[in-house]
């Protein structure tokens, strides 16, 4: 398999590869709020699952690129919904995890999909190598959590349930529009 790819190939993987990102934070977002919040993950468990303070919706052509809604809940907010009916889908989040006992927070873009701006749950601990262990065994479970929801995404994508899925995400966004209105 040659992987020497002229530079123009790789510059428009790089720019457009996205799209799969934008997708899939959106359909998180539909599927968190019809799923009650609640996302069963398997052996990782339950978890509440939110759209935080922070969501930027954007599109890939017209004048109007990016829609950033700060603060409150954007997710509920009308002009989230007249983003998401312009087209614009979700390019960044905050989110919040939580299980029965513990809190994880952070800010995720479609560009790469890394966890930004992390908020770890807190530890008690009664020394700091404990301390340590118990940060990165939380810090590997969001990461497995983030992974586990990709390949459930990419496992209903790659589907053919995924035109019922699409349907699904517009009753979504039209009974958004119901209660926004």
């Amino acid at each position: 398999m040659d992987l020497n790819l002229p530079l123009d190939s790789l510059r428009y993987l790089q720019t457009n590869q996205a799209f799969l990102g934008r997708e899939f934070l959106t359909w998180l977002w539909y599927h968190t709020e019809t799923g009650r919040h609640e996302v069963n993950l398997g052996e990782l468990g339950l978890y509440k699952l939110y759209v935080d303070d922070r969501l930027v919706l954007t599109s890939s052509s017209g004048s109007a690129h990016e829609h950033a809604l700060k603060g409150g809940t954007p997710a509920y907010a009308a002009e989230a919904l007249v983003a998401l009916q312009s087209g614009k889908m979700v390019h960044e989040a905050k989110f919040i995890l939580q299980d029965k006992e513990r809190q994880w927070m952070w800010t995720m873009r479609a560009d790469d999909l890394s966890l930004r701006s992390v908020r770890l749950p807190t530890v008690q601990a009664p020394d700091a190598s404990t301390h340590m262990q118990a940060r990165i065994a939380n810090t590997q479970l969001l990461a497995d959590v983030v992974e586990t929801l990709f390949k459930m995404y990419l496992g209903l994508r790659m589907s053919d349930r995924f035109a019922a899925e699409l349907e699904k995400i517009r009753d979504w966004m039209s009974d958004k529009h119901t209660h926004a209105g």
